[in-house]
């Protein structure tokens, strides 16, 4: 994919971060822990200088796809895929995790362009969680997915408290399958869409209800660069607004035009802004032979105040889906 913003990991800068992640290692235990979040922020500024001035440029910048590549991760170190994220969790936690060390960097680098968070109603509210295809879900419209396509969509779209980043790190890809990014920027739309695009006409399922459907723009922001909130699946335009509809018919074509596959090898840091791209992945084959794409997730937000009601207090990270108004 062409137009990625990107940073190559010296030696000397791989070193710098092992030397970092054994001390913070030894420390804390788990990425979870409180005491761990709390000094996050202030970690992560110790990571070299080059790596902290391209993400802090990519997120002034607001870049739609920024990737860290050249981190090193072992193949015969990680062990087999699991075949969930519930195994990826009971097999091992904290230091005695394969993974831990790559979920501390994650973590760290998330944190210089928001603050990690995560939703109690994802993987029991874990911060970091593990992608990976889950037998039995093939077909459904959700990460596990595989052999059915997830289709574009704007992370928790509709969602009031959505993340403004997504970060993730691959650790395996053996079959090289892609993640598909559409850009807000490279929308080519009618003027008279777009403005029926800006109307709070589009309707997404509010998360952690039956039924509930909360109507919002898909488009919003400054007219010359908007931001874009969209689900091909869940939103609907409100019933009897035929011109949304059709609106909503023509940002889908648009986006569908505009897909480009991003393929993450392992040791890439990749980095979503997910209010100006869309975000998807193409059908594959599963393996379930241990070898699967692996990656890990974190969500980030750029102030989490909008969600203090619904967390355990101003340091908590997990959003109680259950407290939401």
């Amino acid at each position: 994919m062409t137009g990625v913003d990107r940073l190559t990991l010296r030696d000397s800068e791989i070193e710098e971060i092992d030397l970092l992640l054994t001390e913070v290692t030894a420390r804390h235990g788990a990425v979870d822990d409180a005491a761990f979040l709390r000094e996050a922020e202030v970690i992560a500024h110790r990571l070299p200088l080059r790596l902290r001035t391209f993400l802090a440029s990519c997120r002034s910048r607001e870049r739609p796809l920024f990737v860290v590549e050249g981190w090193p991760v072992r193949d015969d170190a990680l062990g087999p895929t699991p075949p969930d994220w519930q195994e990826a969790w009971r097999g091992a936690s904290g230091r005695s995790d394969a993974t831990y060390r790559h979920q501390l960097l994650l973590v760290l680098a998330a944190s210089l362009i928001g603050d990690a968070f995560a939703l109690s109603t994802v993987q029991d509210g874990h911060l970091v969680n593990h992608i990976v295809p889950v037998r039995g879900t093939e077909e459904h419209v959700s990460a596990t997915s595989s052999t059915r396509e997830l289709a574009w969509h704007t992370e928790e779209a509709g969602f009031r408290l959505r993340p403004d980043h997504l970060a993730f790190v691959c650790l395996r890809n053996p079959d090289k399958v892609p993640t598909t990014v559409g850009l807000v920027d490279d929308l080519v739309l009618d003027p008279a869409v777009e403005e029926m695009l800006r109307r709070p006409l589009f309707g997404m399922p509010r998360l952690g209800t039956e039924g509930r459907i909360e109507y919002a723009p898909v488009l919003y922001g400054p007219a010359d660069r908007p931001y874009l909130s969209a689900d091909s699946v869940y939103m609907s335009p409100a019933p009897g607004a035929d011109t949304a509809a059709e609106a909503l018919a023509v940002l889908g074509a648009a986006l569908d035009a505009v897909l480009r596959p991003f393929t993450a090898r392992p040791g890439d840091l990749y980095f979503l802004d997910n209010h100006r791209a869309v975000h998807g992945r193409p059908a594959f084959r599963p393996r379930y032979d241990g070898t699967d794409r692996w990656l890990l997730r974190v969500k980030a937000g750029r102030d989490l105040r909008g969600s203090a009601a619904c967390r355990a207090g101003a340091g908590a990270r997990v959003v109680d889906v259950d407290r939401l108004a």
